[in-house]
Order: C-alpha cells, then structure tokens, then sequence
C-alpha cells in the first residue's frame, strides 16, 4: 500500500473516531463540564446554552463603603463633608477600609511622607501571567518612581523562566533547580514569599548575576542589592559589586530567613556565586533598589489562581516582613479562575482568595490592600469575539469579596473599557491574540491607568487630611 492511500485510510480513521465521540453523553470533570466533540464547531453555530448571555448571568450588585463609626463618634461627625475629587475619565479605587487598617489611607500617607522614612515606599504585586515578565508592573513603576523618587526593579528571582523575555533587569544563572508551588515536587516549608524557591548545584558553579537595563527609566543603577535566602549548614559566597569589588564571605548556617544587604553609591551590576552549600540551603531572589522612593515587586506566578498564597508559612512571611516591609499589597488574579459559563464556583474562590488575603494581612497588619479586578477577556463564538461569559461575574465577586474584607478594589475590567476591550487592544497592536495577555505597550496602557486611580486617591487623600 502507498504512502498515499495510507495517509487517506488514517484519516477516515480518525474522522469516524471524532464522529464516534460526538455522541458520546457530556463529560464532567469535577464541577466542570467538558465540551462536546464537534469537528465542525468553527463551521456550525453554537447553541444557546451553550454561551448564555451575559445580560443573563446573576452578577452581584457592587457593595457601597459604609462609613465608619465609632463608638465615640456621632453619625454627623464620621461623615467625611469633602467630596472625593473624582478626575474626568479616571476609574476610582473603591476603599471599603474607610480609614481602617487594610484601606488605601496607609499607602497615601506613606507616599506623601516617602522622603522621611529612611527607606522605600514598597508595593508587593502579586499575580498571574497577565504580569509575567514584569508585564504592566514595570511600568507601574516606572510612572511612581518618576512621581516619588527611587530607582531600581526591586525583586528577582535567583533564577527565572522569563529571563530572556523580561526587559527590565538582564538577569544569567546557572546551576540552580527551581521549584514553584504551581509544579511538583513543591516543600510548603521550603518557599519564600514569591512561592519557589533555588536550590544551588554544587556539581557546578552557581552564579546568578544582575545588571542594569534601560528598558524604562530609573533601572539602569541602584544603590543597595539585598539577596534573601536561608541555610541550615551554611555556604560561601562571592559578592561582586559592578566590576571592580569582590566581597568574600562564609555564611553561617540558621534555620531562619537571613539577607545579606550591600551597598554602593551606583551599582549597576551585582554576581553572586554560591559553592559548598549544605544540605537544606534555599536560595530566593535578590531585591536591587534605591535608598529612598517607590519600589515595586513582581511577584508573577504562571497558572495560580493566587489561592496559594495562604499556603506560605505565617513564621516565613513574618520573617519577610521584618526584613522588607510593603506599604501596599496588590493582588491581581483572576486569568485561571473565569470560565466561559455562569459558575457558582466564584463564590468558592473568593472565600479561598480571601483567606489567602487574611493571611498575608497578619503579617504585614499596617500594609494597605488592593484587589485588581481580572482584566477583559475575550474568546471567539459562532457570532465573533466576545467578553468570556464569565469574565463579568468573577470581577463583581471580587468586588464583593474586597468589600468583605475591608479592603480597596480597583475594576481594571472597566477602567481599560469592559466588554471585548482586550479585543480593542488586539487591534491596536498592543495585546497578544489569544486575547487574554497583554505586550509590554498594552501593560504601560494599562498601567497609566492604574497609576491615575492611585494619583487621584493620593490628592483626595489631601483634600481630606489638610
């Protein structure tokens, strides 16, 4: 038999087969339903149920900040008699903390006061793939360090996935195992705050070295490099600072977090060497900032729904907190959590986000909190491309949850333009065409707008505390 007829009888084939399972019953895995096998479903209209509505989806209503009240304080007296300055196209963060801990007040407060502190103001972003590659966050940062002061990209890993993707920090390493909580085998007790850690190979030489890009404004030096990791038995180390300054050292083993701060006037350049490593020696990323200013973590996990996070020892975020202080906590997911249905499931992730949540606020109980609502995303139907049926009524859940917990909530999914948005920046050039993740030039769009929201909390939080 010829090539030919061969690849014909393998065809049809593979035809009755996909025909076969498309009278099979539906499949459920879990709670979800998979969907039905259908060769000719970019050819035939899809049914009804199949994408109900979004004017039919039950979407909750957005709660509305209660003013707080104490019990020495009379109803006339907590109401604040300044109206929010509310700046034309600008889509306000939303603080159900009212003034409380957990609410925007702290992070204004610190912003305002940043060259009294001794030390940078610093935002902890926490997100999914819609930020890998410091995606948005690098600029974000950018716009607060040319409005605030600072300089620096803040925290990288040891060693990174997206090394060659990421723009902001020319970022080589070499023998080191990475484990994230998203992959197995993953040690709870082993993580750090950004949920993996690096573990050296002492078959070969590790070394994990930094420099300065240009990529955006303000990263090109730095004055202090603070490199966070902890070991039962200790190792060596080998500091070298730009170019022309080694620092040798042998770290003494503890079962705690421990950090290794160095300073220079301008560094451009840092490379850490690590040998004889002991046994339970767990290496986790390196902070590069300035002495002063705003700084912003990235703290991008592929595939999390953030749920996770709760997942961190209290001992080892306690531990962080005292080395590194936030003044602001941003959680922005939502990417691996929106389904094309109506779930009830939301419910049961925000219960879940929300521990998580509680969690990270027990050890940083002064930090202000923010809830960046999931962006747009679109997906293509028999009609074209339209908002996930789901995107909508996760974003109001997670409105409701920041509610719940008292703290602030920014609805990204408006302000960047609601629905089939993220279709529009396709179009534009400036997002990727599975139309869910954004290019660097859609994550400055983005970003302005955020860093708007933030500017105008900042001048309300004036207007209101003369």
């Amino acid at each position: 038999m010829n090539q030919v007829a061969r690849t014909f009888i393998l065809v049809g084939i593979v035809v009755v087969a996909l025909l076969a399972l498309h009278h099979l019953p539906r499949l459920t895995v879990g709670d979800t339903e998979l969907r039905p096998v259908n060769i000719l479903s970019d050819l035939l209209p899809e049914s009804d149920d199949m994408h109900p509505s979004l004017a039919d989806i039950l979407i909750p209503e957005a709660p509305v900040p209660q003013a707080v009240v104490s019990d020495t304080d009379s109803v006339a007296d907590s109401v604040v008699q300044v109206k929010p300055v509310v700046p034309p196209g600008v889509t306000m963060i939303v603080d159900y903390g009212q003034g409380m801990a957990g609410g925007m007040d702290h992070f204004y407060r610190q912003l305002l006061r940043v060259n009294e502190l001794g030390r940078p103001v610093r935002i902890a972003y926490f997100g999914d793939s819609f930020i890998e590659g410091d995606i948005l966050t690098c600029d974000l940062r950018e716009q607060l360090q040319t409005l605030y002061g600072g300089c620096g990209v803040g925290w990288v890993d040891c060693a990174s996935q997206v090394y060659g993707f990421r723009q902001t920090v020319s970022h080589s390493f070499t023998g080191l195992t990475e484990y994230e909580v998203v992959k197995r085998p993953f040690s709870t007790q082993a993580q750090g705050i950004a949920q993996r850690y690096f573990v050296p190979d002492d078959s070969v030489n590790t070394w994990f070295q930094y420099r300065g890009t240009t990529a955006r404004k303000h990263l090109s030096e730095w004055q202090r490099a603070s490199f966070f990791f902890r070991s039962e038995g200790g190792f060596s180390l080998a500091t070298r600072l730009n170019s022309d300054t080694t620092i040798y050292e042998q770290v003494a083993g503890s079962p705690s977090l421990q950090v290794l701060t160095h300073h220079h006037a301008s560094m451009s350049r840092v490379t850490y060497t690590v040998s004889h490593a002991s046994a339970r020696t767990y290496l986790y990323g390196v902070a590069l900032e300035g002495q002063t200013g705003v700084i912003v973590d990235n703290f991008s996990m592929r595939g999390s729904s953030g749920a996770t996070l709760g997942s961190i020892p209290m001992s080892t975020l306690q531990a962080f907190a005292a080395q590194r202080p936030y003044d602001l906590l941003v959680f922005h997911f939502g990417l691996n959590v929106a389904s094309d249905k109506s779930q009830a499931g939301y419910k049961s992730y925000t219960h879940q986000m929300g521990e998580a949540i509680r969690h990270l606020r027990q050890a940083y109980p002064e930090a202000s909190v923010l809830i960046v609502s999931m962006p747009d995303r679109d997906q293509r139907d028999a009609s074209g491309i339209h908002t996930m049926v789901g995107v909508e009524q996760l974003v109001a859940h997670q409105q409701v949850m920041a509610s719940e917990q008292q703290v602030a909530f920014f609805n990204l999914f408006q302000a960047m333009g609601g629905r089939e948005s993220m279709m529009a920046l396709v179009d534009d050039g400036v997002a990727n065409k599975d139309y869910t993740h954004l290019t660097f030039a859609g994550g400055r769009r983005l970003a302005k707008l955020l860093v708007k929201s933030l500017q105008a909390g900042v001048d309300n939080y004036k207007i209101m505390h003369p």
